[in-house]
């Protein structure tokens, strides 16, 4: 092993331990937050497509979108919960939420604005004609600010999981569940199905565990900042 190999290998187990602490920092951070407050947060998970809707495929076409959504929103879910915050889901199973597009669509913004939750976050996966396109994502609209703050929080996180992913939250518009939904939220596009390093990314289940945790420790991150926002105006 050559000592840039080592290097490499020092630099990712650093990577990882630094991981750990923030994760372990956070989680107690918003434990904290959580038993001082009047009450727990509330997130609400939006997985993507469902039943006839499978989304964006592998190259091979054998890697749903809809099926990666699936277990990544839940092992998200999962993290929240044992974490005291309270998290409902637009699917839990393979199924699509309507008959068709357009009223599956509106049924997830009206399941999201007609909540009590704090924030949404929607999980989905991309794809491209070329293979060398990679990196997960956040988008947001920016009529709420709240929104670039979310998208970008969870941004951080998912680079700590690809050191190469440049990419940063985008504002768009023109997409409905984004123009439409009243709640502070963002779409995490959580990688390419067409692109060789992303797919294995999302079809290994340590992997997918791990891009969780990102997802996961950036909700934790922005609601502390929240929970700390509003504890220092309630005591002003």
């Amino acid at each position: 092993m050559s000592i840039g190999d080592i290097l490499k290998k020092l630099q990712k187990e650093i990577l990882f331990l630094l991981f750990i602490l923030v994760l372990l920092l956070t989680f107690l951070s918003v434990r904290k937050a959580i038993a001082t407050s009047n009450r727990a947060s509330f997130v609400y998970i939006d997985v993507g497509h469902g039943g006839f809707d499978g989304g964006a495929t592998s190259l091979d076409g054998t890697i749903l979108e809809k099926d990666v959504t699936l277990e990544v929103a839940t092992y998200v879910a999962n993290y929240l919960t044992k974490t005291g915050i309270k998290v409902k889901m637009t699917r839990t199973t393979d199924k699509a939420l309507a008959q068709n597009k357009k009223e599956d669509m509106h049924k997830r913004v009206n399941l999201i604005n007609e909540s009590t939750c704090d924030i949404y976050v929607s999980i989905h996966a991309n794809a491209y004609s070329a293979s060398s396109i990679k990196g997960a994502q956040t988008f947001y609209n920016s009529f709420n600010l709240e929104n670039e703050q979310f998208a970008t929080t969870i941004m951080k996180y998912l680079q700590l999981i690809d050191s190469d992913n440049k990419r940063v939250a985008k504002n768009i518009t023109g997409k409905y569940l984004l123009d439409y939904t009243k709640k502070v939220g963002c779409i995490v596009e959580i990688g390419f199905l067409t692109n060789p390093f992303d797919l294995e990314l999302l079809t290994n289940k340590e992997k997918k565990e791990a891009l969780a945790k990102m997802i996961y420790l950036g909700i934790l991150d922005y609601l502390e900042e929240k929970n700390h926002e509003r504890s220092s105006i309630e005591n002003k």
